[in-house]
């Protein structure tokens, strides 16, 4: 049977679009009013913004209400805020404060809420509605909560992440809604929901301080996890955001190559930052000479040793940056005025920046700048560091060994990952440090290096918010604590350590095929709690022809619902790919470490006895951890080797 207030809720839904669509009308007749072709361009990008958020309503508008002790009306919670003719708020965004105790309320402490009522709806049509009253009178409220999360959960995955905005769970929105400092670091297993927590808390502290804030920065761990989640915050209205993958975060050079895990390693180890520091100061040093020029027939001159003495002076207030080289030649144009003054006495002709142009006539001025202070290039200071025995020795003596400097060394063309660390420690050190940003989110914060970790300390001006679980590090330099980690970012002593333990993705039968590894990799972290059970247990499948039987365990999928993924180790990828089947983008085939952070319905894992072998020294387990907790509904092993230990002590 329907709810009895289905109709009536229903109706008000109806009269909350018809409102969303004056306002939606207003703003159109806004930006086509504006005079003025500068005043109507920022008009027409501020309507595009605004008319993006109308559209996105019609994923649903409403999602629940909140009767209140006290309140003659009820309120009303959704995607976005919509009022009537008279400025009536029919439904408040779930960001305000007013929403808060939809997700928080709880019968021991209700917030002053009697009923929380949700929609279950499909587009502007309501299908169903689930009460809870918060004195505990209604006996299936729980059941009916669960069964519309329950619902959700089980909706097969699509190519790009969603947002969770209607099925926040408290243990989630406490986090999503905590002040913006002290730093977090939000600890979670797989399956608990810390991505879409870090999306949305992004939009919820722009939300509540966008004018302290400002703009807010978003990493993750590769470019297909950022297109995956990429979608989700402009979704919810957010266009303050910059979102990027770790490997995107240098501009203007581009990552277009991979390292083996030692040598990525080496070069994420605190000890380049000091390294590439000599290497610009060498690269940077003065070679001072005295300025002669003859002007109104007169010979100025700032002497070599005044000259020296005025690098010298930049220098030690600001480095070799390009603000302190700046400060230099501007300097060296005052004394040299006080020159030309004080030879030609009233006889000077030249203002000041008369004097400044006839310096630079024919390029003189920049000529002599150029040789006493070389002007350098970031990338290019790097590429001579490490493709050179000689200086590479010369910067690392007295840090890294004979053996540390060979690894470094390097091998063939291009930047990997691992080297933009470097070139943007050079690059801070000439040009200054990037644009730093109110608050950093960053997620798989456990595989970072502490050089990526430096990275993004200059891009943080305030607090920032670390997503990530240590029992899934499979990064080049490992680490057992986040304290670890934190000691490489600025504030991260102050930083609190949150958990989330609810698995909501990965059903229990899954997640029990994968704990056991758990308690090898990382024996300290609770294991997570599965939400879910129900699901068909792993198979495991036996095959001498791994690729065949993969394939055919695909084919088997081929019809269903949701998101295939095939997860082997890389010496399989390779084959794999050039399979036909997987030509489909929906058929992905990665390794361990290009799955982590997504999910997928269903997952066939090839081989976990070489994903282990291949994987870093120590890491393998831990990829095989990532692997096996990708799926959302059915997981098949393919194997012909021993499947590792903890798998057979199940």
């Amino acid at each position: 049977m329907s709810h009895p207030d289905l109709e009536r809720e229903q109706a008000y839904v109806d009269h909350a679009y018809e409102c969303l669509e004056r306002m939606r009308g207003t703003v159109e007749r806004a930006a086509a009013a504006v005079d003025g072709e500068v005043a109507a361009l920022a008009m027409e990008a501020w309507a595009r913004r605004r008319l993006k958020t109308f559209a996105d309503a019609e994923r649903g508008l409403c999602f629940g209400r909140l009767d209140l002790e006290g309140a003659r009306e009820p309120l009303y919670v959704g995607r976005r805020w919509v009022h009537d003719g008279e400025q009536s708020v029919l439904v408040v965004n779930w960001q305000a404060p007013a929403a808060r105790p939809f997700y928080t309320a709880t019968p021991a402490d209700p917030h002053g809420v009697r009923l929380r009522r949700r929609f279950r709806a499909r587009g502007r049509t309501l299908l169903d509605l689930s009460d809870e009253a918060l004195d505990g009178s209604l006996e299936d409220a729980l059941r009916g909560v669960d069964d519309l999360l329950l619902e959700e959960l089980e909706r097969s995955r699509d190519a790009r992440m969603r947002d969770i905005v209607a099925t926040i769970q408290a243990d989630q929105y406490r986090l999503i809604a905590r002040e913006p400092e002290p730093p977090l670091v939000i600890q979670g297993g797989p399956g608990t929901g810390k991505t879409a927590v870090g999306l949305h808390r992004a939009s919820f502290l722009l939300y509540t301080h966008r004018a302290r804030l400002r703009r807010v920065l978003v990493v993750g761990p590769n470019p297909t996890f950022m297109d995956y989640v990429s979608h989700v915050l402009p979704v919810l209205g957010e266009e303050s955001v910059d979102q990027r993958a770790v490997g995107e975060l240098v501009e203007g050079v581009a990552a277009t190559r991979t390292e083996p895990v030692d040598v990525a390693g080496m070069k994420g180890d605190p000890r380049l930052a000091e390294v590439v520091g000599r290497a610009v100061e060498r690269r940077a040093a003065p070679r001072p000479e005295g300025l002669v020029v003859r002007l109104e027939g007169a010979f100025i001159e700032v002497s070599e040793e005044e000259v020296a003495a005025l690098i010298a002076s930049a220098r030690a207030d600001l480095g070799v940056s390009a603000a302190a080289r700046e400060r230099f030649r501007m300097q060296l144009l005052r004394r040299f005025y006080e020159r030309y003054g004080s030879r030609l006495g009233g006889a000077a002709m030249l203002a000041f920046d008369d004097l400044e142009l006839a310096l630079r006539r024919d390029g003189r001025l920049v000529r002599f700048l150029d040789r006493v202070w070389p002007r350098l290039r970031p990338d290019e200071v790097v590429r001579s560091l490490l493709s050179s025995r000689q200086r590479l020795a010369e910067a690392a003596g007295g840090l890294l060994d004979p053996a540390e400097q060979r690894l470094l060394l390097r091998r063939g063309r291009g930047w990997s990952e691992a080297d933009l660390p470097l070139v943007d420690e050079a690059r801070a050190l000439l040009a200054g440090p990037p644009p730093a940003y109110g608050h950093v989110i960053v997620d798989e914060a456990q595989d970072l290096t502490p050089l990526q970790l430096r990275m993004l300390a200059r891009r943080t001006a305030g607090a920032f918010t670390i997503l990530g679980d240590v029992a899934q590090a499979t990064g080049p330099v490992p680490y057992t604590g986040w304290e670890e980690l934190l000691a490489h970012l600025p504030d991260g002593g102050r930083a609190e350590v949150q958990e989330l333990r609810h698995a909501y993705r990965v059903p229990r039968e899954i997640m029990d095929f994968a704990l056991p590894l758990l308690q090898v990799i990382a024996p300290d972290v609770a294991p997570p709690l599965a939400y879910r059970v129900g699901a068909d247990p792993p198979r495991v499948v036996r095959a001498d022809d791994l690729l065949a039987v993969a394939f055919a365990q695909a084919g088997r999928f081929a019809g269903a619902d949701g998101l295939l993924a095939v997860i082997a180790p890389a010496s399989l990828r390779p084959e794999a790919g050039g399979g036909s089947l997987f030509d489909d983008a929906r058929v992905p085939v990665l390794t361990p470490r290009e799955a982590k952070g997504l999910e997928f319905d269903h997952v066939i894992v090839v081989e976990p006895a070489r994903i282990v072998v291949e994987a870093a020294t120590g890491q393998g387990l831990r990829e095989l951890y990532v692997a096996l907790t990708r799926p959302t509904t059915s997981l098949v092993v393919v194997h012909s080797l021993p499947l590792p230990e903890p798998l057979l002590a199940r």
